[in-house]
């Protein structure tokens, strides 16, 4: 099984797909700069020895979530109460004596998901209005540069991939990668045959940089050369533009012939539900990010998932009910009752149905990541000591993880493996491959 991780790219691209109908539009896209291709370490920025919202006896933290109620007319998603389980999770830290003697404070920044500029209202809010420590939660895609680059805020969560890693100024560490384990993974696609079939790439502008550096050589060294790459620059927030676009990639890769479309990290919720429309084409999916694949597997309303035949999907193993996670469900349920029973692993939820384990694993996750590596750094607890104590964090049991993530100097990420996936028609559900 896996864990959802479902981003706002993916839950817009949904909702912009199943809100409108297709028309023609431009099919141009615009290209980016050259990153340094990922590699096995990344090289952090130098912290510095400083303190913003630490005191003697206490530690501001800000905590970032999606504000989904703002997308209910276009997708039926509830992730539950972000703020609510997150104050019963810190409330059981403080109540424990806290972080090496401090409790931790804590600031909500909910993100207008349809706002073109809420990720960074959010951001300036944490980072200058309350000037907060650290950020922790659930980042979208490079929303994790407002903090980590331009208010130089340390951050714990986002997709931390080697081109914004790069770019960061202020200790930045996760669980995800952001698309850079993908290129070890495709190897997994069809158990290596991906050489036999006509291979078509799309990706969201976002993504530009997996596709261009990780995707595209991981496709050379397998000796696959497609025959069609687009990307979507279409606005996520205008869901006629988004399905147009879409619409017009669809037409381009039956045109060419292609019969494995590999869907790059956002664009998981828009292509398929934008190929339903297609009469018969009927192409094999294989998507870089499970989390945000099951985005619109889950999706509710009227689909004709014939569009998932085949399909697979590289993600990362999970154990629902392992030690950390349990202990975080066993809080919120004492803390909040009407969760009692309520706090089960996302995938096994009907479609359509409130998935309130969502916001449970989203908080737990990365306040123990925090909660693991401010204690390591004792109480002189500084940007410096931060990213220090993380770099020598070592192996760390992420709740809900089926494999440790492990924390060493050049490995901001974890480091945790990717494995494949496939879509299971009958159960409707993706499935950890074991061939």
């Amino acid at each position: 099984m896996h864990l959802r991780r479902t981003g706002r790219l993916a839950i817009l691209a949904v909702a912009a797909a199943t809100a409108l109908a297709v028309a023609g539009c431009s099919t141009s896209s615009k290209k980016v700069a050259p990153v340094p291709a990922p590699t096995a370490t990344l090289k952090a920025a130098p912290a510095p020895a400083i303190s913003p919202g630490v005191t003697a006896d206490s530690i501001k933290i800000g905590f970032v979530y999606p504000d989904l109620s703002v997308v209910k007319q276009y997708v039926n998603v509830d992730h539950g109460d972000y703020q609510a389980v997150f104050t019963a999770l810190v409330d059981k830290v403080n109540a424990s004596g806290g972080i090496n003697g401090r409790k931790i404070v804590p600031v909500f920044g909910a993100v207008n998901v349809i706002s073109p500029a809420g990720a960074q209202d959010t951001c300036v809010h944490l980072t200058q209005d309350e000037k907060v420590f650290a950020v922790i939660g659930s980042l979208n895609a490079d929303d994790a540069l407002c903090y980590v680059q331009i208010h130089k805020t340390l951050t714990v969560g986002g997709d931390l991939n080697a081109s914004r890693y790069l770019k960061a100024q202020a200790p930045w560490f996760s669980d995800l990668r952001g698309g850079d384990a993908a290129g070890d993974g495709l190897k997994l696609f069809d158990n290596g045959g991906l050489k036999s079939k006509k291979v078509a790439v799309i990706g969201y502008k976002a993504d530009q940089y997996t596709m261009n550096s990780v995707v595209a050589p991981a496709l050379k060294k397998l000796g696959v050369t497609p025959v069609a790459t687009a990307v979507m620059d279409a606005p996520i927030t205008d869901p006629a533009a988004v399905a147009q676009q879409t619409g017009v990639f669809v037409q381009k890769f039956q045109s060419v012939g292609a019969d494995a479309v590999i869907v790059v990290g956002g664009a998981s919720g828009s292509f398929p539900a934008q190929l339903e429309k297609a009469t018969s084409y009927r192409p094999q999916l294989l998507f870089t990010d499970q989390g945000q694949a099951s985005a619109y597997s889950l999706s509710s309303g009227k689909h004709d998932f014939s569009t998932l035949n085949n399909a697979q999907a590289l993600g990362i193993a999970s154990d629902w009910n392992n030690p950390p996670n349990q202990a975080c469900i066993d809080t919120a349920e004492a803390a909040i009752p009407s969760l009692k029973g309520a706090l089960l692993d996302p995938t096994t939820i009907p479609t359509g149905k409130p998935t309130f384990g969502t916001s449970e694993n989203v908080s737990c996750r990365y306040l123990d990541l925090f909660t693991a590596i401010a204690q390591k750094a004792g109480k002189n607890l500084t940007y410096a000591s931060f990213q220090q104590a993380a770099f020598s964090l070592g192996s760390f049991v992420v709740p809900g993880g089926l494999e440790k993530a492990n924390y060493t100097p050049g490995n901001p990420g974890g480091a945790v493996p990717l494995h494949l996936f496939k879509y299971d028609p009958t159960q409707q559900k993706w499935a950890l491959s074991t061939s």
